[in-house]
């Protein structure tokens, strides 16, 4: 069995307990997950941002909650996360945050290169038809993109899809949760969404 990969992973075990550690990664460390890309010369990576405070209303009553920011490189486009969903972790071309709210609650997030906003709706609802609970509202992102929204109709849980244009990509946010995690997942949602630019 060939070990010479041992010394490499202790040695990146011990640079991520470090910059745990201390919570201030080094620029070289920053890129945090990286995956190569598909249809661009670029890699495709989530870079670790600045901490930030994110405050959402819900039925008249405000709360903030501790976040991160990301961006999405190449692309640079940029959102935030409350802290509670965990680690970003690179599926495919998909970048995905995992918690448990009275069962698994997931947010994704993609990059749909050169595509507008209409086509990347029509496509959502060929590979879905049938799956909504009715039509695509538009919506606009604090950072000013212009976006739509959906939510499936699977009365299991609580889902749906958010799309926000820029720069001739559109970028994809999937979320999902179960039933008796709707009220903390509402406002997870509103708060990634409103910090998105």
């Amino acid at each position: 069995m060939h070990k010479g990969w041992v010394p490499g992973l202790i040695a990146a075990v011990l640079v991520l307990i470090v910059a745990g550690c201390t919570g201030k990664p080094n620029a070289a460390e920053q890129s945090l997950v990286t995956s190569p890309a598909t249809h661009n010369s670029n890699q495709f990576s989530i870079v670790v941002g600045d901490s930030v405070k994110l405050k959402t209303s819900l039925e008249h009553e405000t709360a903030i909650f501790d976040g991160t920011e990301y961006t999405i490189q190449p692309y640079g486009v940029t959102f935030a996360v409350r802290t509670d969903m965990g680690e970003p972790v690179v599926e495919g071309e998909r970048i995905v945050f995992s918690s448990d709210l009275s069962g698994k609650a997931t947010l994704s997030y993609e990059v749909v290169e050169n595509t507008s906003l209409n086509e990347a709706v029509a496509k959502e609802l060929q590979d879905h038809e049938g799956s909504f609970s009715g039509e695509f509202i538009e919506t606009t992102s604090k950072g000013g993109l212009r976006g739509k929204h959906n939510q499936y109709k699977d009365e299991s849980v609580f889902s749906g899809v958010i799309f926000y244009e820029f720069d001739q990509n559109v970028l994809r946010i999937e979320y999902r949760c179960p039933i008796a995690g709707v009220d903390a997942m509402i406002r997870i949602v509103n708060e990634t969404v409103d910090s998105v630019r």
